[in-house]
């Protein structure tokens, strides 16, 4: 007996890990299309999955995927969600001249993903941001609770109703519950500075005293849940508003990512908590000070129960000391704006501001006005180079965004910042700077932004050496 369940336990084949994406995409124009999906959310890190049709318009891409989750399918201004499981075998047909209308599913995880493109077909363009900006514009905190109750529970409707027909996962109805239920949470705690703004109040909106109870629930933080990007901004979220109660608590030059850092120790329980941890400390390594991030890693290190989430923000660091100050720029030729083949090495003996951008970008666009004051400041610096890189997906968008705003430089462009040059220099997040002196190497890491009024004094020290 034990011979014939060693034999039978043998000859299960292995749990299959990759996921199989294959059909035929007619009348394909210009552009990539792309499968995208986060590797780590913790430092914004995203995979890349290229799908190239053969001469008979048919592809097929295998991949690994860690764990059930939702990815992107996109092509130019397209987007379409999938919700994919290790070991999927989906199969679909679509015309690119119109995606929504035409795309459909068959094979291993069809279901959820004709539910998926029904919903944003069908549902989502009247109960998506418009609809929620409007309400928030328009109704007091009870009109626009009930509302927001009420999107909820049409979406939740919306699924039970397909499922009536079409059987759901288990993996993926837990995910859509979850992105239904936290994307309200998420829009509740949005609402007061929402109204504000839309509205040019002085102060927030006077809210009913039992506002915000469903922050009191004892199931808030479940860390089953970390595969869904609108769970953890959700924590997010719900740290930026605990942040307003316990500000007092911290030093006046206390970064947002110590203060999200030390609330989520205090305040988020589990995995989630070690999970925003993590997040605190990566952005403060990107984008903060170095000092800081450093001691937020060290005591995540000591203090973590979570290996899995220490080794990511080890990675994190090790990627950051590779592009510190004094280390070698790394080099790259791309075709830029006018079709000419240009290498960073061209420009040896000049100081190289380098942006990384995209003209959908609002940080990145508010940068473009304080930046053409600051070139007619310094246009006497004859070996000050500006360039940029631009992550947009869409050429004429980033050719228009260039010749509308006037923006003068050397321009590159590339899809995505998963690889690259914007790979090359770890860029997570957009508008990143980077100075690089006249010897080749990196002068700053993380320098001023054009609109910072030490912009000037950096640059200057920079082209001084």
């Amino acid at each position: 007996m034990l011979a014939l369940a060693f034999t039978f336990a043998c000859s299960q084949p292995a749990e299959k890990t990759t996921i199989t994406i294959s059909g035929t995409i007619e009348n394909l124009d210009a552009g990539p299309v792309e499968f995208v999906f986060y590797r780590d959310f913790t430092n914004n890190h995203r995979e890349i999955i290229s799908i190239v049709p053969d001469a008979q318009n048919q592809f097929s891409v295998e991949f690994e995927m860690p764990e059930a989750a939702m990815g992107t399918l996109r092509h130019g201004r397209t987007s379409i969600q999938l919700f994919l499981e290790p070991g999927d075998e989906l199969e679909m047909t679509v015309d690119a001249g119109n995606w929504l209308e035409s795309i459909a599913f068959s094979g291993k995880a069809a279901a959820v993903n004709n539910f998926l493109v029904a919903y944003q077909r069908d549902l989502l363009p009247g109960a998506g941001n418009s609809f929620v900006s409007n309400a928030a514009a328009n109704l007091d905190p009870k009109a626009f609770t009930a509302a927001m109750d009420s999107v909820a529970r049409l979406k939740m409707d919306f699924m039970a109703a397909f499922a009536e027909n079409e059987a759901l996962s288990q993996a993926f109805t837990a995910w859509f519950e979850t992105e239904v239920k936290y994307e309200k949470f998420t829009r509740l705690l949005s609402y007061p500075a929402m109204h504000q703004r839309f509205n040019n109040l002085e102060i927030l909106p006077e809210l009913p005293e039992n506002y915000y109870a469903f922050l009191e629930n004892p199931d808030l933080f479940d860390g089953s849940r970390l595969n869904s990007e609108t769970y953890v901004n959700f924590l997010m979220a719900y740290l930026g508003h605990c942040a307003d109660d316990h500000k007092a608590r911290f030093a006046e030059d206390a970064s947002a990512n110590e203060i999200n850092y030390t609330l989520a120790r205090e305040l988020v329980a589990g995995e989630s908590g070690y999970y925003v941890q993590a997040i605190s400390i990566n952005r403060e390594f990107n984008y903060g000070k170095l000092d800081k991030a450093l001691a937020l890693y060290e005591n995540f290190m000591e203090t973590s129960g979570s290996e899995d989430l220490k080794a990511r923000v080890t990675k994190t660091w090790n990627g950051i000391q590779a592009l510190m100050p004094g280390n070698p720029a790394p080099d790259f030729s791309m075709t830029d704006i006018n079709g000419n083949q240009v290498s960073l090495s061209d420009f040896r003996g000049k100081v190289v501001y380098l942006k990384f951008w995209a003209s959908w970008c609002g940080p990145c666009m508010r940068q473009v006005p304080p930046a053409k004051e600051l070139k007619i400041r310094l246009a006497d610096q004859e070996d000050l180079v500006f360039m940029y890189v631009s992550i947009d997906t869409d050429l004429d968008a980033w050719r228009n965004a260039v010749e509308r705003n006037h923006i003068s430089g050397i321009h590159f462009q590339t899809p995505g910042r998963e690889r690259g040059t914007p790979a090359l220099y770890q860029v997570k997040w957009i508008p990143t700077f980077i100075i690089i002196g006249k010897d080749g190497n990196i002068f700053d890491n993380r320098p001023p932004q054009p609109s910072d009024a030490n912009v000037d004094e950096v640059l200057l020290k920079a082209l001084a050496q």
